[in-house]
């Protein structure tokens, strides 16, 4: 796995500028190869989901990230220097706003809901 293309999908989707994000965890998946695999497949289509909330999509981005979920959850608390918990918690809640949205308990999709993903902190040898 590239760390520069995990640090560019997470500094473009930190930034909320989907479709950069979406770019570099495709290219992230292109070259992964394995585990690695099925991990970027998880993390390109998390960034697939906020997209399409970006577009109001709201029913193609529940199944992005639903199928992003079951991914990722097979990766522990990190992978990769990658915080998978904090990403499947914010993904999970976007999950959740989303249902709520579609089923009128709600009018529009709390932007500030949105997650931050961010990398492991590395201990210095």
């Amino acid at each position: 796995m590239t760390d520069m293309h995990l640090e560019k999908t997470i500094k473009a989707f930190n930034a909320r500028m989907w479709g950069e994000a979406v770019q570099e965890s495709a290219e992230g998946l292109a070259t992964a190869q394995g585990r690695d695999e099925v991990f970027w497949m998880g993390l390109h289509e998390a960034c697939q989901g906020y997209a399409l909330i970006d577009q109001v999509q709201m029913a193609q981005a529940e199944r992005k990230l639903v199928a992003s979920m079951e991914k990722l959850r097979n990766f522990g608390f990190q992978y990769a220097n990658f915080e998978v918990t904090g990403a499947l918690a914010g993904i999970r809640l976007a999950v959740e706003e989303i249902r709520a949205v579609r089923n009128k308990h709600k009018k529009i999709f709390d932007v500030s809901l949105l997650p931050q993903f961010r990398l492991a902190a590395r201990a210095d040898d």
